[in-house]
C-alpha cells in the first residue's frame, strides 16, 4: 500500500468494534461522529463510501475513499507513518539497552524521552486550534441541522454504558476542557482525557459483556488500581475561581505519590465539571487528601457533588 495510506488500516480497526472485518452503519456513526455532521449527510457520506453497496464498508473502500480526499494532508500522513516506525524501533532498541546503562547515561535518556513529548506536543497544538476552529466554524453555519449521535442510531440493548460516549472528543464533552489563561496548558489536559479514554476502551475491550466470562485472577488490594470519578457542579458566577483552583489541583495531584493520572472534562449543556483520578492504591489517596482536603480546594461548589469509584486490574494498566 502507498505510504501515508496505511494508517486508514489502523483507523478501520479502531472503527471495526466488534472485529468482524467490516463496518456497519451504527459503528460507522459511532466512531465518525464528530458533533457537527448531521444524520442525512453522515448517510450520504457512508454510502459514497460503500461502492459495494453491502450496507458495509470494507477496508478497501475506506482506505479508497479517504485516499482520493486526502489533499495536502497526503504528505503529513507520509511523514506520521515514517515517525511511527521509527519511534517504535527506538522504544524497542531503549528498552534493550536501558537497564545496563549507568545513571548518568539513563537520566540523558529519560531527558531526551520527555523533550520528544515536548515537540510532539508543539506539533500538536496548531493541529487542535485549527480543528477546533473548523468545528465552530461548521457549527455556525448549520445552526438548523441536528448533529447525529451514535445513541440516535444504536439499539438499546447493545450498548454498553460509557463506551458510546467516548468515541470522539466532541461526543464526550462539546469542547471541554479548563481555558488557556492560567498554568496549566488545556492542549495537556485534553491528551490525558484522550489517555484516560482510551485506557478505558481497553478495560471495557476486556471484559465479555455477553458471557461475563473473561479471565481468572486474585483480585487482591496489591494488585489493583483505583480509579475514581467526582463530579461537581460550580456556583453561578463562581467559574472562574474554580477553573483557577482547578488548574493548580491538577498540577499539585499530578505531582502526588501514587497518582498515575488525572484528566478533566467539563460538559457545557449541563455545566458539570467531571474529574477523573487514578491512584496506584487507597492508602496513598487518603494520605494525599490528609494533605489537600478536597472540599477545602475548591470555591464555589454546590451541594451537588457526587463521588464513585471502582477497582480494576493493575496489569491492565501496565499492558497499555
Amino acid at each position: 500500500m502507498e505510504k501515508g495510506k496505511t494508517i486508514f488500516l489502523d483507523i478501520f480497526r479502531r472503527a471495526d468494534k466488534n472485529d468482524d472485518g467490516r463496518i456497519s452503519w451504527e459503528e460507522f456513526v459511532q466512531f465518525f461522529a464528530d458533533g457537527v455532521i448531521g444524520k442525512e449527510e453522515m448517510e450520504k457520506l457512508f454510502n459514497d463510501i460503500d461502492t459495494h453497496n453491502t450496507n458495509n464498508i470494507d477496508t478497501g473502500e475506506l482506505c479508497e475513499y479517504f485516499s482520493n480526499h486526502l489533499g495536502e494532508m497526503k504528505e503529513i500522513y507520509s511523514l506520521m507513518e515514517d515517525l511511527n516506525h521509527k519511534v517504535t524501533n527506538v522504544l524497542q532498541s531503549t528498552a534493550k539497552t536501558y537497564p545496563e546503562k549507568n545513571r548518568t547515561d539513563k537520566f540523558i535518556t529519560r531527558f531526551l524521552m520527555r523533550e520528544c513529548i515536548g515537540q510532539l506536543t508543539a506539533l500538536q497544538r496548531p493541529l487542535e486550534s485549527a480543528s477546533d476552529h473548523m468545528d465552530e466554524e461548521a457549527r455556525a453555519e448549520n445552526t438548523d441541522i441536528k448533529p447525529i449521535e451514535p445513541r440516535d442510531v444504536l439499539p438499546k440493548p447493545d450498548v454498553i454504558p460509557g463506551r458510546v460516549g467516548r468515541r470522539t472528543k466532541h461526543q464526550i464533552s462539546s469542547q471541554s476542557s479548563v481555558p488557556s489563561e492560567g498554568s496549566v496548558n488545556p492542549i495537556a489536559l485534553t491528551a490525558q482525557v484522550d489517555r484516560l479514554s482510551d485506557l478505558l476502551d481497553r478495560l471495557e475491550h476486556g471484559v465479555n459483556f455477553k458471557g461475563f466470562v473473561d479471565e481468572d485472577m486474585n483480585a487482591t488490594a496489591e494488585d489493583q488500581y483505583i480509579l475514581q470519578q467526582r463530579n461537581m457542579e460550580v456556583v453561578k458566577g463562581k467559574e472562574e475561581d474554580f477553573r483557577t483552583a482547578l488548574r493548580q489541583y491538577v498540577e499539585d495531584t499530578n505531582n502526588a505519590p501514587g497518582a498515575l493520572n488525572i484528566s478533566v472534562r467539563f460538559f457545557k449543556d449541563t455545566g458539570v465539571f467531571t474529574l477523573y483520578e487514578i491512584w496506584e492504591a487507597e492508602d496513598k489517596e487518603k494520605q494525599y487528601r490528609e494533605k489537600k482536603s478536597f472540599d477545602s480546594v475548591f470555591p464555589g461548589l454546590t451541594s451537588n457533588v457526587s463521588l464513585s469509584s471502582i477497582t480494576f486490574p493493575k496489569i491492565w494498566w501496565l499492558k497499555q
